[in-house]
């Protein structure tokens, strides 16, 4: 069987009550998913469902809003698989399968030592291939650069990769396709399988649609003196030319498009983005998680209603409706991205607070901030919300429901909700 079709971002094998045992990603821009994100996530969802999950339930799901969590229990193993969108039923009995191989036949002899050793990234390259054979990529765009990594871990029994020597870290999925005589399914099932087993990565993986924001290492890209510039200098120069007029641009809700559409008076698209996918690669700026998108899509959402407002009820008006709002929901990583003076406000979307918080915490912000956006609804008074509604779903309409997927939009129906009861009656 085989099913590209998925919606798996990664799979987890946890030893029950002990260490993660085996871990693989099957989108490579799932970037802020690691073994200890995942496995931290499975110790919260088994500490919740121990109330709300029968005891003798082999399998069960806990929804994020971005991403699905499903844990299947084994033997002595739990499998965690991190999903987007609904769950596809068609792949369960595959990974029912998968999980009774690995505790058959991978670990059925290993001691405690070999098992808190193991290299849980790259660790039995069979048993990966065996899983590519199944899932394949979750998607591969021919967009993407694959470039050779070394892994320190002897490689599985099925050999004769010829794609091999295309793999130059320059020439793309498409290219490759092209010069070699290769089929393209055949491409797809190569790539895919030196990727389960850890001996490729990917450059050149953002899309147009990507949001992009900074993360503290551009500050040290942005000093002269500091060791990092220089070592970027040494090695990417290009990357210094274009830094100043990049960084202004990563501004947390720009994407790669608006970014790209921003220089191309001065600068050709490939050479932005060949710098974005360096900057990319040393930490400086990363793509929005899906976590982050959602929670950047409700502070469009607040920041509409309350242009909105401005010019229904008011300037000082609006501002009053946002300080009794902020005032009901007293989260400093919400009122951190603020900034108030007596006479003008703004949010600040490239702010650092949410920077290394992990998803689960991402989603606790995503309801804070759909409750600041409720109460900001409830603080308007009732004379005129109607025009204030009215208003707002037109630009919802036109920009925010435009600009963002269904899957980030998944939850904003809340919202609407909110907005029909206060204006019930009126």
């Amino acid at each position: 069987m085989h099913l590209a079709g998925h919606n798996i971002q990664a799979l987890l094998i946890k030893e029950r009550g002990g260490i993660p045992l085996f871990f693989m990603k099957l989108d490579p821009k799932a970037q802020d998913l690691d073994p200890m994100l995942v496995s931290g996530f499975f110790t919260a969802i088994q500490s919740f469902s121990k109330e709300v999950i029968e005891k003798d339930s082999s399998t069960f799901q806990v929804d994020y809003g971005a991403r699905l969590y499903t844990v299947i229990s084994g033997e002595v193993t739990d499998f965690v698989i991190v999903s987007l969108g609904e769950w596809d039923d068609e792949v369960t009995p595959v990974l029912k399968s998968l999980l009774e191989e690995f505790e058959g036949i991978w670990i059925k002899d290993l001691s405690t030592e070999e098992k808190d050793s193991l290299k849980i990234d790259v660790e039995f390259p069979d048993f990966r291939e065996g899983i590519v054979e199944n899932l394949s990529f979750r998607k591969l765009s021919g967009n993407w650069v694959p470039f050779m990594i070394e892994t320190g871990v002897k490689r599985g029994k099925k050999s004769g990769i010829k794609v091999i020597p295309y793999i130059n870290g320059i020439n793309t999925v498409d290219e490759i396709t092209r010069m070699s005589e290769i089929g393209t399914n055949e491409i797809v099932a190569e790539i895919t399988k030196l990727w389960a087993l850890g001996r490729i990565k990917f450059g050149s993986i953002l899309n147009r649609t990507d949001i992009i924001a900074s993360t503290s290492k551009i500050d040290r890209l942005l000093q002269l003196s500091s060791p990092q510039r220089v070592e970027l200098q040494r090695r990417n120069p290009e990357v210094i030319t274009l830094l100043p007029r990049l960084s202004m641009m990563f501004d947390g809700r720009r994407s790669v498009g608006a970014i790209i559409g921003g220089l191309s008076e001065e600068f050709e698209d490939t050479q932005v983005m060949k710098v974005i996918d360096i900057l990319l690669e040393t930490g400086a700026i990363v793509a929005l998680s899906p976590e982050k998108r959602r929670v950047l899509l409700l502070q469009e959402a607040l920041e509409l209603a309350i242009r909105v407002a401005e010019k229904i009820y008011g300037p000082e008006a609006a501002k009053l409706f946002l300080n009794k709002a902020l005032k009901k929901v007293p989260v400093t990583e919400i009122a951190g991205v603020f900034r108030l003076t007596e006479t003008s406000w703004s949010v600040d979307y490239n702010s650092r607070l949410y920077e290394g918080l992990d998803p689960r915490r991402l989603m606790g912000l995503y309801a804070e901030w759909m409750k600041l956006l409720a109460q900001y609804i409830s603080a308007l008074e009732k004379d005129k919300i109607l025009r204030f509604a009215e208003a707002l779903t037109e630009i919802y309409q036109s920009y925010l429901f435009e600009r963002y997927s269904s899957l980030d939009l998944r939850g904003f129906e809340e919202f609407t909700f909110w907005l029909e009861i206060n204006c019930t009656g009126v």
